[in-house]
């Protein structure tokens, strides 16, 4: 059986289309493979499917969700509620997903993580790069309803893969690839025009490739972004940068293999929060790359 949640959900055995229609089997299934081979809790299932206002037989509703979800699953032969065999069992007053290695795109895209940090880690940045490259490459979560645990889960999910794309540009700009990503930093700050981090190595991309002209009107759309939006200011090692820039000081310069690298010092710093409802495109840097 392959369980997809990454992008359109999809579950499929031996050829057989066995994904769930329902929302509410849907967004159950999603929270069973988020933990899969650990158990949810009937609580977790309750606080998930309704948040603050469960039915008053929400513990009958999952079970019969469960149920069904099971026979989905498992097809004509499915096991009994309180039964150990099949993929879905009881455990613990809750209910456990059974995933092997290989089955969950999930599980897929969480070892290419790790193995692009710990290639990192180890100054293999050429096996970090191709690692974190393949799991970024992945679509995103996920079609289907989501309540607090999921909405929490995909969450802190998606900062992660934020700080690993940071962490992988970073190892691409030591490698001397400041071109290649400009079409990709671009579209990154496009999506969210207040995000430093990635704005900063964009100028770096940018004056790196000779475009500092380019690279300053990033910046003076990353002031005017967070005045009119947050009103704040870049943090200073924005405006060290730009300083640096504006007089091409030789740190800038791509390094050699031999070279330390340069620091933006924003891997630290988390991204500001922005005002519910901003839009994404809002005031976003178009540039010809």
């Amino acid at each position: 059986m392959h369980f997809c949640i990454l992008g359109a959900m999809s579950v499929t055995e031996n050829g057989t289309d066995r994904t769930p229609s329902a929302p509410k089997h849907r967004q159950m299934l999603v929270l069973l493979l988020m933990n899969a081979n650990r158990v949810v809790s009937m609580a977790q299932f309750i606080e998930e499917l309704w948040e603050y206002s469960p039915p008053p037989r929400a513990v009958a509703a999952v079970h019969t969700y469960v149920m069904q979800l099971r026979r989905i699953l498992h097809g004509d032969g499915a096991p009994s509620a309180a039964g150990s065999s099949g993929r879905l069992v009881t455990r613990d007053q809750g209910y456990l997903l059974r995933v092997q290695d290989g089955e969950l795109d999930l599980h897929a895209y969480e070892q290419r993580l790790r193995a692009g940090r710990a290639a990192l880690d180890a100054g293999a940045l050429e096996a970090g790069v191709r690692h974190l490259r393949a799991a970024h490459a992945l679509p995103g979560f996920v079609d289907a309803p989501t309540g607090p645990l999921l909405r929490a889960a995909l969450a802190a999910t998606e900062r992660d893969r934020g700080e690993s794309v940071v962490r992988r540009v970073d190892a691409e700009l030591r490698l001397g690839r400041h071109h290649q990503l400009l079409p990709e930093l671009a579209s990154l700050v496009h999506q969210d025009p207040s995000d430093e981090r990635l704005t900063g190595r964009l100028m770096l991309a940018l004056y790196r490739s000779g475009r500092r002209a380019d690279a300053l009107g990033v910046f003076h759309r990353l002031c005017r972004v967070l005045r009119d939006e947050l009103g704040t200011s870049p943090h200073a090692h924005i405006h060290h940068l730009i300083t640096d820039i504006l007089v091409g000081h030789p740190r800038l310069e791509a390094p050699s293999s031999a070279e330390p690298h340069l620091s933006l010092d924003t891997v630290a710093l988390p991204p500001r929060t922005t005002p519910t409802g901003r839009s994404a495109t809002s005031d976003t840097v178009l540039l010809s790359v």
